[in-house]
């Protein structure tokens, strides 16, 4: 019986997770912390630069399909000059990685900073 109440309390905390929108920027309250994206800049044959890297997935249980990265280029001085998106094709699996390649401004001295925009967690095997 024990059982039971603490498997209806863990879907119920499971369940109130959402995702809350504000100002144009979607922020995963639950799901943020999973995914960790690594990435350098590099320079393509023509002299154009992107961001190579990967997004890894923390979750032990459950897939990150649909997702959608924004790039931000930030200035010294800490505002955005630019931004960027780009979806990662496929499934991250869980405890997996998956590479992305974003295309960005030649800027030389320019950082980035990358936020998860969307994602969608599943876990059935598609």
């Amino acid at each position: 019986m024990r059982t039971w109440w603490a498997l209806v309390a863990v879907l119920l905390v499971l369940a109130g997770s959402s995702v809350a929108i504000a100002e144009n920027v979607t922020i995963v309250t639950f799901d943020a912390s999973f995914l960790r994206p690594e990435f350098k800049v590099e320079r393509t044959r023509m002299g154009q630069a992107r961001l190579v890297g990967y997004l890894y997935n923390h979750n032990e249980l459950r897939n990150a399909a649909n997702v959608l990265l924004r790039v931000d280029q930030v200035s010294p001085a800490g505002s955005v000059v630019n931004s960027y998106q780009s979806r990662i094709v496929g499934d991250v699996l869980s405890r997996g990685r998956m590479p992305f390649t974003v295309p960005v401004a030649d800027t030389e001295g320019a950082t980035y900073r990358i936020v998860v925009e969307t994602v969608d967690w599943v876990m059935e095997c598609r």
